[in-house]
């Protein structure tokens, strides 16, 4: 994976400047879940070609990024780290607490209202329980005054959250995958901080975006020379101080943003299907679709999402100068042409699909694997996957010639892509949710608490 202008120039390539800012390391590393350099073990266990482990402050969903001779990661409560390659030690580490971002009288008045609205949401599920001791005894007045009663600490909840706890639950804080332009790296956290660091650990700024309405897991996405941010709003930071550049309203998804391109527009497509210019913000189209949890892929100019039940195929605009003011849809709302639509499992897609050589790869959550042809929409073939238990959360990776899919019980299956269904390896790990990252010969694999570096 090239990285930075400078390594660009040590190997002799020449390549249009519109194509660099799609050559971000971040999330399933362009965005496209494949690492065609990459050459890691087939085979391997807690035994096995490990080359080390380390214990994580916390939890997280989040993929770890690698950049040279440092993996970054992010972990709950909300912390950025920086790993060394060789052996998992840590070279350095950043909170992103509200006492990072603001003065510190604000950010003890916001430590002090969320620890209130702790107590609030105790009284709340107190008065519940009595709401509902009321209706099995049938005292409708006794019901009624402490329905008025949760009405009012849910109010109260409402304004003491303003700037909103750390999500808790399955996702938590830190689950959007960091990303870099190679001598930058950005993090978000569903607080709504995002930061810039040098790689060497140097704060270059930290603003405060709205909090993510619940759970959060979409990540950063750099193009255009933007930093696109998907929390409540879709919003373009300027990669060199934070300074928001565009605004435009777009229903946060799980699935994260990803870009393509028509003639030398650079534009973003959102897992709720809307497609934003990146240039200026303007909303092209909406809702051509809706993903709940994966991300749509983008491949000269055809969009492709799986959906639970559907699979479909649609062509991005032949152009986008269209003359649309930032956040507008232009008169009539273009429809995004279906260039086909197949079947596929009802189950729930959370991982997001792998497009090779023609053939595109999806996996619901009961580990189906269906592959399709990508140019007429036909089904190649669909096979179970054995993982014996769990579910696939993770997305599918291609790192070099081989597929990789995952369970949550730790299984992963190393698969020959091709039009017949091949299984060249099965490994066990400790269970996680992750995506992969890859790097050369290594493989890194984060579970819940631990990050896993496996290479021969």
């Amino acid at each position: 994976m090239i990285h930075s202008w400078r390594r660009l120039a040590g190997t002799g390539l020449v390549l249009l400047a519109l194509i660099v800012p799609l050559l971000a390391a971040g999330w399933r590393n362009d965005g496209t879940g494949r690492f065609p350099t990459a050459q890691p073990p087939l085979e391997w266990s807690k035994d096995k070609h490990v080359r080390w482990k380390v214990e994580l402050p916390g939890k997280s969903l989040a993929s770890p990024v690698i950049v040279g001779e440092r993996v970054f990661v992010t972990s709950d409560p909300a912390e950025l780290l920086c790993l060394s390659i060789e052996d998992g030690q840590t070279v350095w580490q950043k909170s992103h607490e509200y006492a990072d971002v603001f003065e510190q009288e604000k950010a003890q008045l916001i430590e002090a209202n969320l620890k209130l609205a702790e107590q609030v949401r105790q009284q709340q599920q107190e008065r519940q329980r009595h709401r509902e001791e009321a209706r099995k005894a049938g005292d409708k007045a006794k019901e009624e005054e402490a329905a008025a009663h949760i009405e009012k600490l849910e109010q109260q909840y409402k304004e003491l959250t303003v700037y909103p706890p750390h999500p808790g639950g399955d996702t938590g804080n830190s689950t959007s995958t960091p990303i870099t332009d190679g001598e930058r790296i950005f993090a978000v956290f569903a607080t709504g901080i995002v930061s810039s660091h040098t790689l060497a650990g140097e704060r270059k700024w930290m603003v405060y975006l709205a909090g993510a309405r619940g759970d959060h897991s979409a990540s950063p996405l750099l193009v255009d020379g933007k930093l696109i941010v998907h929390l409540r709003d879709l919003v373009a930071l300027d990669p060199a101080d934070g300074k928001e550049l565009w605004r435009v309203k777009s229903e946060e998804q799980h699935g994260s943003p990803v870009a393509g391109r028509v003639g030398n527009e650079f534009l973003i497509v959102t897992a709720s299907g809307d497609v934003i210019r990146a240039r200026d913000g303007a909303l092209l189209a909406k809702r051509q679709f809706k993903l709940g949890h994966n991300s749509p892929l983008v491949e000269k100019g055809v969009v492709y999402s799986l959906e639970d039940g559907a699979i479909k195929a649609l062509q991005l605009p032949a152009t986008a100068d269209q003359e649309v003011e930032a956040g507008e849809t232009q008169a009539g709302e273009t429809k995004l042409a279906v260039l086909w639509e197949s079947t596929n499992t009802r189950a729930n897609q959370l991982a997001s699909p792998v497009l090779h050589e023609g053939l595109l790869y999806g996996v619901g959550e009961k580990g189906i694997l269906t592959v399709t042809d990508a140019q007429t929409g036909e089904l190649v073939y669909r096979q179970r996957l054995k993982f014996d238990g769990g579910r696939v959360d993770a997305s599918l990776c291609l790192a070099g010639e081989f597929l990789f899919v995952s369970s949550t019980n730790g299984t992963t299956l190393v698969l020959r892509p091709g039009r017949e269904f091949e299984q060249v390896a099965s490994n066990q790990l400790e269970g996680f949710s992750s995506s992969l990252a890859f790097a050369g010969e290594r493989m890194f694999v984060r579970t819940s608490r631990t990050l896993f570096c496996v290479g021969k």
